[in-house]
């Protein structure tokens, strides 16, 4: 689509969508996020063109809204140069005349530089999870070793310290490869990920000392590789020759990677040149190359993978499976089958982002404020590649488009569209997540505290995942941690996840827009409470000396 007629479609959506009532009418928040989450838009992923859409979008929206563009060279946007770094598809790696594709027999992992296993044998070295059966290093020298996965092997986040301890080991410094018999266990959303490659800034990428190609394959490619059904392998038996490898490439973006920025002046004098960010994340994770049925999808995570692609990766128990056949079949006696390639990305992060253009259009109006603008101005950042690893946060918060000491505290929205007791154990309409709010000042969490104590319908805040050392990371997953980095007060918000969490089942349908409402109508509370203040919220201790050390949950 052109950008003219982009930018007249959305700003007719907009104006349809809000006249007459409030930004954060739960009807106004299903326009917008319907139209952001369509299938038309491709899943968002960064350098594709559903991404440069949606940014287009947003930009769209925020002038509707009547803020002031605050990204480069008086625009709303700002470029962020992005290279892509790829597995060629066209290179491949064999045995005898078997070529194994990319993505479908294989899956290259791990540092992206090029490798060969030109005339390297492969050996049967063990199961991963027992290292008592590793082989030993005399016979794993120089051969790709390939390991098998038991059925303990249920989560895969348990991979990295399995993998860290082989790393240690004589057995993997002695081998020249790794091949990890789980691709077929593995996630259908992450495969198109990994393909697409990184994306990255750096010019040059060193290979590390001790550098070891890493793949995951399929028990059919494992097979062929050994000669031998890898369930049933014994320590050393050697498969045939390998011949080929993995070329890594880069290109541009098809399509530019953005941060879309913009800014409410405040209206005193003496405090608009500080700011208080808010917050989302316009990227998600574009489609798969094999689509799935959607109904069956639906309903298979339900009974299996209730937190979607955060559930530990297991097989169905005998009766599980059982019971999803039964409820395939019911589906399907019910309607016909729904094939569906596209992760719409409604609640990650569409909520946020409808969240984010609402508030935007409430403050600029002085809703709830009698007119009112706060004193303090407000910066709204729409976050590109949240996905690939918080990169268009931390490219903002590192090269800032408005000084970065002026920013007083941040308030970041991520899935804030479900939380029903539907969604997670302990969720229902009061359900709210928060991670970091008092990490770096006891102020800001107070605030909030008080904030949501005086709404019509109160959260109640849930902080299990803002301790420290929590296996799901939150702290370190949201894009609120590029700001808390270099000592700015934030905050995550999240209704938290769910069975459709990085699925093609996270559609605009599923949506909560009456509770998206009310965690939109909170950060608006909560960010003109923090404008108004005759103070910046008070640190409670010296900010981070580093910005750029690895982050610690």
């Amino acid at each position: 689509m052109r950008r003219a007629s982009l930018l007249i479609l959305s700003l007719s959506l907009a104006g349809a969508s809000t006249r007459g009532q409030s930004a954060l009418n739960p009807e106004s928040l299903r326009v917008r996020l319907f139209a952001l989450a369509a299938d038309s838009m491709g899943g968002r992923q960064t350098g594709e063109v559903g991404d440069w859409k949606a940014q287009e979008w947003v930009a769209a929206e925020f002038r509707a809204a009547g803020l002031k563009p605050a990204g480069e060279d008086g625009t709303y946007f700002q470029v962020i140069p992005f290279q892509r770094v790829f597995a060629d598809s066209a290179t491949h790696i064999r045995v005898g005349t078997v070529a194994f594709r990319l993505g479908r027999d294989v899956l290259p992992l791990g540092q992206p530089v090029s490798w060969s296993l030109e005339g390297v044998r492969a050996v049967f070295a063990g199961w991963l999870d027992r290292p008592e059966s590793w082989i030993d290093s005399l016979t794993a020298a120089g051969r790709l070793l390939v390991f098998a996965t038991g059925d303990s092997l249920r989560d895969f986040r348990s991979l990295g310290p399995l993998l860290a301890g082989l790393r240690r080991a004589p057995t993997y410094r002695a081998g020249a490869g790794v091949a990890i018999v789980a691709l077929d266990r593995l996630a259908p959303d992450l495969i198109p990920q990994v393909l697409a490659g990184r994306i990255i800034t750096d010019t040059v990428i060193p290979t590390p000392p001790g550098f070891r190609p890493l793949i995951f394959a399929t028990v059919a490619a494992a097979r062929a590789i050994l000669g031998v059904d890898p369930a049933a392998a014994t320590g050393g038996v050697l498969g045939s020759p390998l011949a080929g490898g993995v070329r890594y490439a880069r290109a541009a973006l098809a399509f530019p990677a953005r941060n879309v920025i913009a800014v409410l002046t405040g209206d005193d004098p003496a405090l608009r040149g500080e700011y208080v960010a808010i917050s989302a994340h316009h990227d998600h994770v574009g489609f798969t190359g094999r689509p799935v049925d959607h109904d069956s999808t639906y309903a298979y995570n339900r009974v299996v993978r209730p937190m979607g692609a955060d559930s530990p990766m297991r097989l169905a128990a005998p009766a599980e499976a059982a019971r999803i056949a039964a409820i395939r079949d019911s589906l399907r006696r019910a309607r016909p089958s729904r094939p569906d390639s596209i992760f719409n990305g409604a609640d990650d992060d569409g909520s946020g982002t409808v969240g984010l253009i609402a508030i935007a259009q409430a403050l600029s109006a002085g809703e709830g404020w009698g007119g009112a603008r706060p004193r303090r101005s407000i910066l709204f950042v729409s976050h590109a590649a949240e996905e690939r690893g918080l990169l268009g946060s931390a490219w903002f918060t590192d090269h800032p488009t408005v000084a970065r000491d002026s920013i007083v505290a941040e308030v970041d929205m991520d899935m804030i569209g479900r939380g029903g007791a539907t969604d997670l154990p302990k969720g229902g309409p009061g359900y709210l997540e928060v991670v970091g709010v008092r990490r770096l000042s006891r102020e800001l969490g107070d605030l909030l505290e008080r904030v949501n104590a005086g709404e019509r319908a109160p959260f109640t805040f849930n902080y299990e995942y803002d301790a420290p050392g929590h296996p799901l990371q939150y702290y370190c997953r949201a894009d609120h941690y590029s700001y808390a980095r270099y000592g700015i007060p934030s905050v995550s918000l999240s209704r938290g996840e769910h069975a459709d969490y990085h699925q093609v089942t996270d559609e605009p349908q599923y949506i909560d827009y009456r509770d998206l409402g009310r965690v939109a109508t909170l950060v608006r509370d909560f960010a003109r409470v923090v404008a108004d203040l005759d103070h910046r919220p008070a640190l409670d201790g010296p900010r981070p000396a580093d910005p750029h050390v690895p982050c610690r949950q």
